[in-house]
């Protein structure tokens, strides 16, 4: 009994340690997401209510379609977005790590 106890506590902290880790790592997405990318796309607005130049983010990964390309949206097709940049929008590849980059399409997913 004294086992199942220890273990269970110990799962408990490790459930909330994982939840503390998910919800600095979505703040971190947020906080590139407000230097990097809010000028030109909302988040909290749909593409009808958006006045930005670049396409409205919200719910990108729930649309059936990409806002411009009509594609599906994919992590991948926007990672490569955000490295290497599209018509008109800059590439981050040089500025944004590896890491940061899953961030932030991590923060983008959440909304």
């Amino acid at each position: 009994m004294k086992y199942f106890l220890a273990v269970l506590a110990m799962v408990t902290l490790l459930q909330a340690a994982d939840s503390e880790a998910q919800k600095t790592h979505l703040a971190v997405g947020r906080d590139l997401y407000r230097e990097n990318c809010s000028v030109c796309h909302d988040i909290d607005k749909d593409k009808a209510h958006s006045h930005k130049l670049g396409p409205s983010l919200n719910h990108l990964f729930k649309n059936e379609t990409l806002p411009l390309s009509h594609g599906k949206p994919t992590r991948q097709y926007v990672e490569v977005r955000i490295k290497f940049g599209g018509a008109i929008m800059p590439a981050f590849g040089k500025r944004l790590t590896p890491d940061e980059i899953t961030a932030l399409i991590d923060y983008i997913d959440s909304k």
